[in-house]
């Protein structure tokens, strides 16, 4: 029998056929006759296969993976706390921390924005960090985020070798600009962060100062 493959945990070993009969079909990958070609069982492949039955349901035996080529495609940009998308491939990925806003949610689409200029489609393992900064007597909380901007495909079939090489040299064109376009961001938005980090220091040593004029102050009369 023919079917589609319609998911496929490659962690996990298993995942799921929809069979030319209508039926789902249980997949693991000990079923598969070409161990070698495991890495083309994703959304969208045609195999064929035996249908068996068994006490939790239908699953597929003796599965064979027809003739299939797989492209990269850039998915939608998204931001998650996951530092690893299932399902999905990270290209590659830098870490990077913003400076400090007052209002975190500012923060949050000021680092969504950067990313996008990077060239990012993607921030993995996103979180956000308090620190305390001064003004005199005035303390106030402030918040940066960090994460890795990354970049993200996911497979798909496709039915000539030559749309598959066309999508590796354009993935290859995609990641020498995101790579490069980075260095700039990541040297200009650390700048800006030891700038407030150092005036915010400054701010609290001219505080203790007058702290300490004023104790002397004090015990001098």
């Amino acid at each position: 029998m023919k079917g589609i493959v319609v998911a496929y945990i490659s962690s996990k070993k298993y995942g799921f056929i929809n069979g030319e009969d209508g039926e789902s079909y249980f997949l693991h990958f000990s079923s598969l006759l070409d161990k070698s070609s495991e890495y083309k069982l994703i959304k969208g492949a045609v195999v064929e296969f035996d249908p068996i039955p068994t006490p939790k349901g239908l699953a597929a035996k003796d599965v064979c993976i027809q003739e299939t080529y797989v492209k990269k495609k850039m998915v939608e940009f998204f931001i998650t706390k996951q530092k690893i998308p299932k399902g999905l491939n990270v290209e590659a990925s830098h870490p990077i921390s913003t400076h400090f806003f007052k209002d975190p949610s500012e923060g949050r689409e000021y680092i969504k924005q950067l990313a996008i200029e990077a060239g990012a489609n993607a921030i993995l393992g996103i979180e956000f960090e308090k620190n305390t900064f001064s003004e005199g007597n005035y303390k106030y909380t402030v918040h940066a985020f960090k994460g890795d901007f990354a970049f993200v495909s996911e497979n798909v079939p496709c039915s000539k070798k030559r749309d598959e090489l066309e999508s590796a040299l354009e993935l290859d064109s995609l990641l020498a600009n995101f790579n490069s376009q980075f260095k700039v961001i990541e040297a200009r938005e650390h700048q800006l962060r030891e700038k407030q980090l150092k005036t915010s220091h400054t701010g609290c040593f001219i505080a203790l100062i007058i702290l300490f004029v004023i104790i002397m102050f004090i015990f001098s009369r």
